[in-house]
């Protein structure tokens, strides 16, 4: 199979599936691959925000020390490539190579084949994303990798990601409420979940959580001998913020990083903590210049990103009420005292109730498009549900077709007033696109 029949394949296999919570079907397909997984140095992340960030500290640390570093993310927000990468760093700076379209044809094609066996031996048969991250852990093996950044897709115990054996470090980034109707109802039930890629004696690095969570993160690595780590908000101090770069300082050190976002603090404490707890496990190539200049050279598109200064619009992927209070946050912070315009578009399985009733006191005009794919909740809906929820206070509510449409009704009305683009991942790459 070429590349195109490689997509068409994949999404053959998911249609008229829904999400399945099992580790059964990916473990066989692994298995009959030669289990990839196991030849790789692994750093797992799980939590419900802040991992593509913490990642992205992570692997950019890793490449300028010296090491090449294998990353899977998921979703892609620009390219379908970009969830399987491979990044290497020198003097002249970091070097992120996707896998190729040659790459994926070849390994999804050799999967194929291997699922054909599953069917006919009445396994159940594998989802997309159990295949792609058997890809990811194959395409990894073949680069050679010093190391892999892996990022759980949703939960962690029965997240297809999870069938690592023994990684070298596992990572919690925040939790909060988020796809409750497969993870639970109740914080305590969502963290259970994503404590599940927590091994014997692996180390753990993790955010402070809630604190009845922090207790149970503290039993559950108790139990299973594994060292933890908690990066703790009194260690952190905000130094200096500005929409170009933010500065704090760590443990005593001061930092900088390029990322906009106050939340971005807590995510490179994380990764510093995490890459500190490396050095400690014989990655003796990290140093403290490798530190500074990772984080400064780091660049997470979609997370409080500046696409555009005139006009004035950032994105955000905050898509869960956690999200939209850090976003609302930052917004006070670097903005004190403004309205913005929105463009808002959610998933019709998402708490977007609570993100609308966090984020529009400081909307002044809001633009509602439908999420990409079949979860996206209709715009003329979710409308209706602004000029609810905000009681008939905002008075420019308009339904677009699309985040172009939304965009250009802004341009032409040559409004002052700053524009927040979130409530999904899905459509981010359409702004981006848009300015080019």
């Amino acid at each position: 199979m070429n590349y195109k029949e490689v997509l068409d394949y994949l999404d053959g296999i998911n249609e008229g599936r829904g999400i399945e919570l099992s580790l059964d079907a990916v473990s066989e397909l692994a298995e009959l691959a030669g289990n990839p997984q196991d030849d790789l140095r692994v750093i797992h992340i799980a939590g419900t925000n802040g991992k593509g960030s913490v990642g992205n500290y992570i692997c950019n640390i890793l490449a300028l020390s010296g090491y090449t570093v294998g990353r899977y993310i998921s979703p892609a927000l620009f390219d379908y490539c970009e969830s399987i990468q491979r990044i290497t760093g020198n003097v002249y700076g970091i070097q992120h190579e996707y896998i190729t379209h040659e790459e994926v044809a070849e390994n999804i094609t050799y999967l194929s084949e291997l699922v054909e066996k599953m069917r006919k031996s009445g396994h159940r048969i594998p989802s997309a994303f159990e295949i792609e991250t058997v890809m990811a852990y194959r395409a990894m093996r073949q680069w050679n990798v010093d190391v892999a950044v892996v990022e759980v897709g949703m939960g962690g115990r029965l997240d297809a990601t999870n069938i690592i054996n023994k990684p070298v470090l596992s990572i919690i980034t925040s939790i909060d409420m988020d796809h409750m109707q497969y993870l639970g109802d109740d914080i305590l039930d969502i963290a259970k979940e994503k404590y599940g890629i927590i091994k014997t004696e692996v180390p753990v690095v993790s955010i402070a959580q809630d604190e009845k969570c922090l207790e149970e993160l503290r039993v559950v690595c108790h139990r299973r001998r594994a060292p933890l780590y908690i990066v703790d908000k009194a260690d952190m101090r905000p130094y200096e913020f500005s929409i170009k770069k933010t500065s704090f300082i760590y443990k005593g050190e001061k930092y900088e990083t390029s990322q906009a976002g106050i939340y971005q603090i807590a995510n490179a404490s994380i990764a510093i903590e995490a890459v500190n707890v490396l050095y400690e496990r014989r990655f003796r190539l990290i140093n403290l210049k490798s530190i500074h200049d990772g984080l400064m050279m780091s660049r997470w598109r979609g997370r409080f990103d500046i696409v555009s200064y005139s006009p004035f619009v950032i994105v955000d992927g905050a898509h869960n009420p956690s999200a939209a209070k850090v976003l609302k946050y930052s917004l006070n912070t670097y903005f004190p005292g403004e309205k913005f315009n929105y463009i808002i578009g959610v998933f019709a399985d998402k708490d977007y109730e609570e993100v609308l009733k966090i984020m529009l006191p400081q909307a002044e005009r809001v633009y509602t498009i439908k999420a990409l794919g079949d979860r996206g909740l209709n715009e003329k809906i979710l409308a209706d549900k602004v000029t609810e929820i905000s009681d008939g206070k905002i008075k420019d509510v308009q339904c677009k077709g699309s985040v172009q449409s939304a965009l250009s009704a802004i341009v032409s009305a040559h409004s002052a007033r700053k524009t927040v683009v979130f409530g999904s991942l899905s459509f981010l790459h359409e702004v981006y696109e848009y300015f080019k």
